[in-house]
């Protein structure tokens, strides 16, 4: 069961813990299996469990905002530097 859900450990001890994290994990085997067979997606399902699992938790245009918003308040920054005059 661990190896199909891929649960690498379970969080809990008790049983309703680890009931619950199971079910969790088959919940979420199943929705992906669903996306797969809407979309006609001809890739396995451990392919694709993988690539979301890569793709999930990064942000690259939340990255790029943060970049941006660095860049222009050190030109904000620059700028009232230049004005001081001193």
């Amino acid at each position: 069961m661990k190896q199909n859900l891929n649960i690498r450990r379970f969080l809990g001890q008790s049983e309703n813990a680890v009931k619950i994290q199971i079910l969790t994990a088959l919940i979420a085997y199943l929705l992906v299996d669903r996306y797969r067979e809407r979309h006609r997606l001809s890739q396995s399902l451990s392919l694709l469990l993988a690539e979301l699992s890569i793709t999930l938790f990064s942000r690259p245009e939340c990255e790029e905002h943060v970049v941006n918003r660095y860049q222009r308040r050190r030109q904000a920054f620059e700028q009232r530097q230049g004005c001081l005059g001193l």
